[in-house]
């Protein structure tokens, strides 16, 4: 059973899918008349009694989604987010400083940080923490339950990911299928 929010062109999503039984699915559709954000679209959605799957529209990936169902349930979480690690090069050197003076200086370095990569497992009960018809986003969520002292934790993705909501990006999804990395 799926269900796809949708605010900007709709009927190419619909047209395409339509009730989903070309692809062994089950699709229902949401239109938000405003964009209500990565999380409060879920206001819209009819809520379910199990956790359920909420991933950004823009992500290819080939994520073991029974793997991360097995880690949220084992750790007992209300919230598991799929987390990527992501590289940058910065290509100046960095000037850490102190008022006017130069403490530190790094030439071109790189940093690894993990990122949010638009894959989130919830349970039922995170429904509530979302208000109706109101712009609010996944981040916020996270935030909500967190300051409630709710359990969220982070999953690893180390599957193929990828962002497609760049031209550049849907790009490289279209060369990495067409090499066969997909």
């Amino acid at each position: 059973k799926i269900c796809i929010t949708m605010h900007h062109k709709p009927e190419v999503i619909t047209d395409y899918f339509r009730d989903g039984g070309e692809f062994g699915v089950d699709i229902d559709y949401v239109n938000e008349s405003t964009p209500l954000g990565t999380a409060g679209a879920l206001s819209l959605v009819e809520k379910c009694d199990h956790t359920f799957l909420v991933i950004n529209g823009d992500i290819v990936t080939q994520l073991d989604f029974r793997k991360m169902h097995e880690f949220h349930s084992s750790h007992d979480a209300v919230m598991t987010v799929g987390i990527r690690k992501a590289d940058f090069k910065v290509p100046y050197g960095v000037v850490e400083t102190e008022g006017t003076e130069i403490t530190r200086l790094v030439e071109k370095p790189d940093y690894s940080f993990f990122v949010n990569a638009g894959v989130y497992l919830l349970e039922p009960d995170t429904y509530y923490y979302i208000p109706s018809d109101t712009h609010f986003d996944m981040t916020d969520l996270i935030q909500k339950l967190m300051d409630d002292d709710r359990r969220v934790i982070a999953f690893p993705i180390q599957e193929y990911w990828l962002d497609i909501g760049q031209p550049d990006d849907y790009q490289k999804a279209l060369e990495d299928a067409e090499r066969g990395r997909l």
